[in-house]
């Protein structure tokens, strides 16, 4: 069974962590064409746009993947319920999400935010389609769709930001952040183009009943991923309100968004393997919830996920000069160097609650998901109040990092109570132990010399390494059918 989540975590995840890599891969490309206050302009609309992504699929992907496997003679009924919902929601949000966005970004045109709308929309419905896919484990189709829509993203990036004279001629929009949000239009548009067999067996079915069903599910997790992308926005969005005046020399708050954005987006690197876990892990469990090993498969793969969530920690640190040398690059970026640690540690205990939340996708008790959110967000934003003024960027960091661990230790605890799990305390915990422990030689090293950086980052990830196969090796010889020395 864990082979099987291995592999549908490898493919599923290959176009997550792609789109998430160029993403992050076109940040010089953006950073060095775009001016400080446009890039901080940019950032601010993903942030608001980032909020607002979770709420036009209102949870739906999940509803389709945990209503559709009930009852398997009638599969393709109800996905097509859902996809109905899905794109009556889309329309019924876009002007909605223009009115909002009208009123937090009072700087942008209207026709910008009827595109950014646009997207949205776009994205749900499309994101709907891409579920059902996943649905059926068409995994290639999957991968052609999504391999597609990064592939045009990149292109039109390469194209109209690598300053060359025949597209900056053709350009009418010249290169600003207003620049970036129409490319993710046309890409968002352009990717039907790839699925057109999923949208020609797509019939609109409309039930009542099947909807406030759908809706009693569905809606406590878009409430819960509402909160948890705030978590993750709203500090930068304070940052220039509650960050005194001259904190930062002679660098004005209102370009602190994007400062802090470029620093985010470098420790979301971590995020990667969880995206492509995410994809993976939800139609994987929902198909297994009822199976007596379920919670012994849940413990295996929490282990697995954290060794690999940790690697992924320490290489990053290991060699975050660098890395900020070459995705940063503009002096101003390195403000945010302390924050970066901070955010990277975050961004994994995020991970480590998305394994921890399955109980209440199975017992039906997604509230608790919204209610351990918006616990977390108290959290977030008080120590956000108390933080920022005193350390900046650094204590927005530490507020995100706070609200996380409330929040895997309160869905640990309720947890017991409906779904008990035997976690592999041992194992989990002496890799946090090593990784943070490799991450503190690594601050207070910091050679100078480049090879001897290079070494650094090579040696101290390969020890994590190491031990993870160590104390996995019983897992890994059975896999491999090799006989355990002991």
């Amino acid at each position: 069974m864990l082979k099987k989540l291995a592999s549908q975590t490898a493919t599923y995840g290959l176009t997550s962590i792609l789109g998430r890599l160029i993403g992050n891969l076109l940040l010089p490309l953006q950073t060095a064409r775009l001016s400080l206050r446009d890039f901080s302009v940019l950032s601010e609309i993903l942030a608001y746009a980032a909020v607002l992504s979770v709420i036009f699929p209102l949870g739906l992907e999940t509803a389709l993947f945990r209503y559709s496997n009930d009852d398997l003679s009638r599969k393709e009924e109800t996905e097509q319920k859902i996809i109905s919902i899905q794109i009556v929601v889309a329309l019924l949000l876009l002007p909605v999400s223009w009115l909002f966005l009208s009123l937090r970004l009072t700087e942008l045109e209207p026709l910008d935010l009827w595109i950014i709308s646009a997207t949205l929309a776009s994205d749900g419905i499309a994101g709907i389609f891409l579920a059902r896919i996943r649905n059926h484990n068409q995994s290639i189709r999957f991968l052609i769709v999504r391999l597609a829509s990064i592939g045009i993203t990149i292109l039109l990036n390469l194209l109209f930001l690598s300053e060359t004279p025949f597209f900056d001629k053709i350009n009418p929009i010249g290169v600003n952040f207003r620049l970036i949000v129409y490319i993710n239009f046309a890409a968002s548009v352009l990717t039907y183009i790839f699925m057109p067999e999923v949208i020609r067996r797509f019939r609109f079915l409309w039930d009542r009943n099947f909807l406030k069903k759908t809706l009693i599910f569905s809606v406590p997790m878009v409430m819960m991923s509402i909160v948890g992308v705030s978590n993750d926005i709203f500090g930068r969005i304070w940052l220039e309100s509650l960050t005194p005046a001259g904190f930062y020399g002679d660098i004005q708050n209102k370009d602190l968004i994007g400062i802090y954005s470029g620093c985010a987006k470098v420790a979301i690197f971590i995020n990667l393997g969880i995206q492509a876990y995410r994809y993976a892990a939800d139609p994987f469990f929902f198909s297994i919830q009822d199976k007596k090993d379920t919670a012994g498969y849940l413990s295996k793969s929490l282990t697995w996920f954290v060794g690999a969530g940790l690697m992924a920690l320490v290489a990053i640190q290991c060699n975050i000069e660098l890395i900020v040398k070459v995705f940063l690059r503009k002096p101003e970026f390195l403000l945010g160097m302390d924050a970066i640690f901070i955010l990277l540690l975050a961004n994994f205990l995020f991970g480590v609650y998305y394994n921890l939340s399955f109980w209440y996708k199975f017992s039906e008790r997604t509230y608790w998901g919204t209610l351990i959110s918006i616990g977390g967000l108290s959290i977030n934003a008080a120590l956000n109040f108390l933080l920022v003024p005193v350390l900046g960027m650094t204590g927005s960091a530490l507020a995100l990092l706070a609200c996380y661990l409330f929040m895997c230790g309160f869905s640990w605890i309720k947890s017991r109570e409906f779904f008990s799990v035997n976690w592999a305390y041992s194992k989990v915990f002496s890799q946090i132990a090593l990784a943070l422990g490799l991450c503190f030689v690594s601050r207070y090293l910091n050679p100078e010399n480049f090879w001897l950086q290079t070494v650094e980052g090579i040696l101290l990830p390969a020890i994590l390494l190491l031990y993870i196969i160590w104390i996995q090796k019983a897992e890994i010889f059975k896999r491999f059918k090799i006989e355990n020395p002991g």
